[in-house]
């Protein structure tokens, strides 16, 4: 029953990054009025050579910014069940509901970019729904470790030579920063 829950998720996350990666480039502004719309300032060509003007700093970030996100959503979902401490379960339902807001925005931007998104990894659903009761501590540490690496990639990001990217790895920092305390947090506690 739970692989069936998690594939339905898994399916509509998929519809949901299609659509919003084939989304107009305004959508992105309309989505977020609190962030005015400008227009990207992009790296040189020298520093992208497929001539698309963005640099592979940032396409790489795409890549691994979309992975990170699909995991944490998934991760999350598929150890739900198993999941007994009330704090790891509302931290786990946290992380579902940011992340995935957080995934959709991406696949906007990257729309924008002309970048294409990598879909979700099965097998870490899989091998997450597979946990036994009382997954609590493996799934804390998991998380702190996957918080750490994406607060730096975003740290990194947030510098950017392209205005948008930048500003989009800016806003989701506090969040991604609040979500590793949160989890080292729990981490000492267990």
């Amino acid at each position: 029953m739970m692989a069936m829950k998690t594939l339905d998720h898994t399916l509509r996350f998929a519809a949901l990054l299609a659509a919003v990666s084939l989304a107009p480039a305004g959508l992105m502004a309309q989505m977020d009025s609190s962030t005015p719309s400008t227009p990207s300032t992009t790296a040189s060509s020298a520093s992208a050579p497929d001539g698309s003007g963005l640099a592979h700093s940032d396409r790489t970030f795409f890549k691994k910014a979309a992975a990170g996100g699909m995991k944490e959503v998934a991760v999350s979902q598929a150890v739900m069940d198993h999941l007994t401490n009330p704090q790891v379960r509302t931290f786990a339902q946290m992380m579902i509901t940011d992340h995935t807001a957080a995934n959709a925005e991406l696949a906007v931007l990257a729309g924008n970019k002309g970048v294409s998104l990598p879909g979700p990894d099965e097998a870490i659903t899989e091998k997450w729904s597979k946990k036994d009761n009382g997954a609590d501590k493996d799934y804390i540490d998991e998380m702190v470790t996957d918080h750490e690496g994406v607060v730096k990639l975003f740290e990194k990001t947030a510098k950017s030579s392209d205005a948008d990217i930048a500003a989009f790895a800016v806003k989701m920092l506090p969040t991604l920063q609040h979500h590793l305390q949160m989890a080292q947090d729990l981490q000492k506690s267990m």
